[in-house]
């Protein structure tokens, strides 16, 4: 028997996790009624019935502007981040890069902000050939429009350079990462 381990069979509602997928792949957007429908492919009233659950429970806030009610996640909430780790789980990323050992982002990275040029947005931990993980990383770059900072290597290779100290290394683990595949266990010493 296959465990099912997605979104859809943890939350009881599939339109309420196409929407926590949306809003919290891309946690800084605003977006409206009409292009949620579009989005999920759900209908209106399953998404407008969606929405007003998770305004109830403060994980989105609404405003106004003009003649539309615009939604985005509220940052402020506890469940904040817990939500951003799932969406990105269940991102187009992760699915393109499931057969990695470890895949590590950088929290600007999961909240789409700009960082530094010199700074590693993700870290991607294992045996995959180089062209799934150029396709992948080709893929997120023109969804976002900017280029992203990653290193790609092999177990033994992380552990050697976290023994090290490699500056870059130092300085992503610094940035609390964020593990979006893998067990976090094995980043320990």
């Amino acid at each position: 028997m296959k465990v099912e381990t997605s979104l859809n069979t943890i939350l009881t509602s599939k339109t309420r996790s196409k929407l926590i997928c949306i809003f919290f792949e891309n946690p800084r957007e605003l977006f409206y009624v009409r292009q949620l429908v579009r989005l999920s492919g759900e209908e209106i009233n399953s998404v407008r019935r969606e929405l007003a659950s998770l305004k109830k429970v403060n994980i989105l806030l609404s405003e106004s502007r003009g003649n539309r009610l615009y939604y985005t996640p509220n940052p402020h909430h506890h469940l904040f981040n817990s939500l951003l780790l799932l969406a990105y789980r269940n991102s187009d990323l992760s699915e393109k890069l499931n057969k990695a050992r470890l895949l590590l982002v950088s929290y600007h990275f999961l909240l789409w902000q700009k960082a530094r040029p010199d700074s590693i947005d993700l870290i991607i931990v294992g045996d995959l050939p180089i062209r799934t993980v150029e396709n992948a990383i080709t893929a997120e770059e023109k969804k976002r429009d900017v280029e992203i900072n990653y290193m790609v290597m092999d177990y033994p290779e992380l552990k050697l350079r976290q023994s090290k100290r490699d500056p870059f290394i130092v300085d992503f683990f610094l940035s609390s990462p964020f593990v979006i595949i893998g067990n976090p266990a094995l980043l320990e010493n």
